[in-house]
């Protein structure tokens, strides 16, 4: 009994060793959430030394991409733009025939159409027979002047004789060798042969404006007879230069009148594209600077300049103007149109016509 009761407290003894050697070897093992901690902190700096890393390229790649988009300026509000001529008559008539249609290209001074001539050939002759009535006329003017100018030498010649006999008379009536009344008769008969030469002298005068009358009027008949050569020239309507036809509305047999739109011209050669740049983007933009175009119906891109900027915005040119002093302004960023002209050759092939979308990229200075 003593024995067992021995034995039992060595047992106990020696697990109570047992337990307080393993608490201290707990004690002094690391625990597994100090291990994570201490093992983290190099992962930590690897991480923050990457971001400074990533934040230095990045900024060094920014610089010459900030550089490189405000190098330019760039719109899609643009198109291409250019002359389209409205065809029309100067005279009234009918179409006797029309000679192009749409889309047809055209040679400056090309036959377009034709207006029947009739009526402007008789206009003619009769204005030519007005022209030798006039000339005629002016014949006969300077007939009766010369006619008016010989009665004046005439009536100038019996004057000059009975104011001779004036003074003789007068003498023979004073010795008695004459009568007193013949005296008187030729001062009665030299004042009127004076009166005659100057009422002769009026009628030359007369005749004389009466021929300057007369040439006026074959002025105007000459005139009248080139304004009629000049409406039968009309009656062919060709084109006023080189290009491609549109807009056709003319037919054969239709009445026409003057300044009536026919059909228009429109000249490939001088092609340019107008882009609508906001206010803010004009700030470095000037003429001269290179423009690269990129059309969207060719799918290509065309070389071009810079050749001016508007002289006002879009809004300013409308029908309907604003005006910012009435009502609540409220600030709208404005649009400035923007000439840019083609390389020479852009355009060789004729393939831009007006009202092609465009996109333009000005490359600032």
């Amino acid at each position: 009994m003593q024995e067992n009761t021995a034995s039992t407290e060595l047992s106990t003894n020696s697990d109570h060793k047992k337990n307080v050697v393993d608490r201290d070897d707990a004690d002094r093992a690391p625990s597994p959430e100090s291990e994570r901690s201490s093992s983290s902190r190099p992962h930590h700096r690897r991480n923050l030394v990457l971001v400074f890393l990533l934040l230095i390229v990045a900024a060094t790649a920014a610089v010459p991409g900030w550089r490189y988009l405000s190098s330019y300026e760039a719109t899609d509000d643009a198109q291409v733009d250019g002359h389209i001529i409205a065809v029309s008559s100067r005279i009234n008539g009918t179409i006797l025939g029309v000679y192009v249609v749409d889309t047809q290209p055209v040679r400056e001074g090309q036959l377009l159409a034709d207006i029947d001539p009739s009526d402007y050939v008789v206009a003619i002759e009769g204005a030519r027979a007005r022209l030798g009535q006039a000339q005629a006329q002016v014949e006969s003017a300077k007939a009766d002047y010369e006619t008016t100018l010989s009665k004046v030498s005439q009536d100038q010649a019996t004057s000059t004789k009975d104011d001779y006999d004036v003074p003789r008379l007068e003498i023979l009536a004073a010795k008695g060798a004459a009568r007193r009344e013949d005296y008187l008769e030729s001062l009665r008969v030299a004042k009127v042969a004076r009166a005659t030469v100057d009422a002769d002298r009026a009628s030359a005068n007369a005749a004389l404006k009466n021929i300057a009358s007369r040439q006026a009027a074959v002025k105007q008949a000459q005139a009248d007879v080139d304004q009629a050569v000049l409406n039968y020239s009309y009656t062919k309507i060709t084109a006023p230069m080189s290009g491609v036809i549109g807009k056709k509305s003319v037919e054969p047999g239709q009445r026409i009148q003057p300044g009536e739109s026919l059909l228009a011209v429109v000249p490939l050669d001088d092609i340019w594209v107008t882009a609508n740049f906001k206010e803010d983007q004009l700030r470095r933009m000037q003429p001269g600077q290179p423009v690269d175009i990129h059309v969207d119906a060719l799918d290509r891109t065309f070389k071009g300049y810079v050749d001016g900027l508007g002289s006002a915005s879009g809004e300013r040119f409308s029908l309907l103007p604003p005006e910012n002093a009435t009502g609540n302004y409220v600030k709208v960023v404005q649009r400035i149109p923007v000439r840019i002209d083609l390389a020479p050759g852009q355009n060789s092939d004729h393939r831009l016509v007006p009202g092609m979308s465009a996109e333009p990229t000005v490359w600032l200075k």
